[in-house]
């Protein structure tokens, strides 16, 4: 049986053996996503909706309301707190998050995220929780906003982080997770294992520097903390080890293998929905169809305006996708009228799709993409290689990753040009290596016991069961001088030293002997001949 019919066929039985044994007592559910992002919002949408689905009464406080009343789901909006990301960020807003220092970004996204919880909605929240029943479980999205973590300690309830990007190594420490810096890239850095000397040695220093800065600035989001939830409460850092689960969107086929503790759940391809099976409109229906020559999907995300690009990376956009016709292109953006004059007969210019319809369809063979994770994770799943033209944020480390997998071209927006961008495309559309290549490494990603909606469902469920500390790692607790070992290797350096000296002693002691006996020997026997 092939892989991928194996897969499905296990992922089949599982999700049924999973929906199967519901909960033989629905929980309260209390879901926070505070960031105005619809790709970090995609997976703690997606599990908030599947609980309620399982029969869990959920409040879920987001900036994007469901499209249609949900059973024993309740939204409480954020919509129009924070300026809309969706189809709103130019070009220059984009590439400034690329060429600010970390720590203005980090201030200009962070302190506006945590002051929402000011807001009436969540100060009734915090003034009049829910009693009966009281909330069972805390659901968090992470990323930079660990001011929301003190949610978990106010409530009582066991608290579940979800990542909407592949790693988070600040929080390893905090869920006793193993980061072994010679095989464990750090974050924000491309390098994958094996790794020569100098690349570990780069690791190693960025994931420490890292790691130090990052700590400094989430520790002043303490100032929130105390702002809102009053004084006392422990430091960020401290209430990060309240965390008892955290899933990410993360798999050994993307990220490669390495250590995890059992709090730590990968599950990329979460927020894959079941509604992505809707039939495409018709009229994007009859185009793919008709594209017997093959398709292309083009679109940079939830975010960027495309149409505020340098006018000469349209032109050169514009210009490649002319030479490749007979091929043709479709293309979203969320303004269509607002591109400039020129497009190509061969492309078809779209407010929305719904992108894992089009990836099924049999003639797109190929997906440009500004190398979003989630995105990739979606032409992943459909087995659809990628051009990847990177603008800010994870964009370039995605798509690098991608380009040394085999399944993805990269083509720089500083220096974008029509014939590189052509080349880029032709190269992916007819060398049979990069759909080889895709193939392999998506059969690996989706061969898996569990979907992994009912992997993060049944972690989500278990610490519910369970409690409070119920995974735990003993390494959580330990003093970081312990938890290395550090104690344990200073005791054996002392006793190789004791024993050192020790030897050293009785060498001495016993040559000593030696001397003093040859000496007396030697003594004895002149005198002998002396008296002879």
């Amino acid at each position: 049986m092939a892989v991928a019919a194996r897969a499905a066929l296990l992922s089949g039985i599982a999700m049924i053996a999973c929906w199967q044994c519901a909960p033989s007592e629905a929980l309260r559910i209390l879901v926070i996503s505070p960031l105005n992002s619809r790709s970090h919002d995609a997976m703690s949408d997606r599990l908030a909706k599947a609980l309620a689905a399982r029969g869990h009464q959920v409040d879920a406080y987001s900036h994007h309301p469901p499209k249609k009343p949900l059973a024993n789901y309740r939204h409480h909006s954020l919509a129009g707190t924070l300026p809309a990301f969706t189809n709103n960020m130019s070009y220059s807003e984009a590439r400034q998050f690329r060429g600010d220092p970390p720590r203005l970004v980090f201030k200009r996204i962070v302190e506006p995220v945590c002051e929402l919880m000011g807001l009436p909605v969540f100060e009734r929240l915090l003034r009049e929780p829910p009693r009966d029943p009281a909330y069972d479980l805390v659901v968090l999205q992470m990323f930079v906003a660990d001011c929301y973590l003190a949610w978990g300690r106010h409530l009582g309830a066991p608290l579940v982080g979800l990542s909407a990007i592949s790693s988070l190594d600040w929080f390893s420490g905090a869920l006793g997770n193993p980061f072994n810096a010679a095989i464990t890239p750090a974050f924000a850095t491309d390098l994958h294992a094996p790794m020569d000397f100098w690349q570990r040695l780069y690791n190693a220093a960025w994931s420490a520097f890292a790691s130090h800065s990052l700590g400094r600035m989430f520790a002043e989001q303490h100032s929130f903390v105390e702002r809102y939830f009053g004084a006392g409460y422990p430091s960020i850092e401290e209430l990060r080890r309240d965390l008892d689960l955290l899933v990410v969107n993360s798999h050994y086929s993307l990220d490669g293998v390495k250590p995890l503790t059992q709090a730590l759940v990968p599950a990329a391809g979460m927020h894959i929905s079941p509604e992505d099976n809707a039939t495409l409109p018709e009229q994007v229906q009859r185009w793919l169809d008709a594209s017997e020559h093959g398709c292309v999907y083009f679109t940079f995300g939830s975010m960027l305006r495309i149409e505020t690009l340098p006018r000469a990376a349209l032109e050169a956009i514009y210009a490649a996708f002319g030479n490749v016709a007979p091929v043709r292109v479709l293309m979203k953006i969320a303004r269509p009228e607002a591109l400039p004059p020129g497009l190509p007969a061969n492309v078809m210019p779209q407010p929305w799709f719904s992108q894992v319809q089009v990836f099924k369809h049999k003639n797109v063979k190929a997906f440009i993409t500004h190398g979003g994770l989630m995105s990739s994770i979606e032409a992943i799943s459909s087995k659809i290689p990628m051009i990847g033209i990177p603008i800010f944020g994870d964009q370039p480390y995605n798509v690098k990753t991608n380009v040394r997998k085999g399944i993805a071209t990269y083509v720089d927006i500083d220096s974008i040009t029509a014939d590189k961008l052509t080349r880029a495309i032709k190269d992916v559309l007819d060398d049979p290596s990069y759909r080889d290549n895709m193939n392999r490494l998506s059969e690996k990603f989706v061969d898996r016991p569990m979907t992994p909606l009912d992997t993060a469902i049944y972690w989500v469920e278990y610490v519910a069961r369970h409690g409070k500390r119920c995974l735990r790692s003993p390494l959580v607790d330990m003093p970081w001088w312990q938890a290395n070992l550090l104690d344990v290797y200073a005791f054996v350096a002392c006793v190789l030293i004791l024993a050192y000296y020790i030897l050293k002693f009785l060498v001495k002691k016993i040559c000593g002997v030696c001397c003093a006996s040859r000496d007396q020997s030697s003594s004895g026997k002149l005198q002998s001949k002396k008296k002879r």
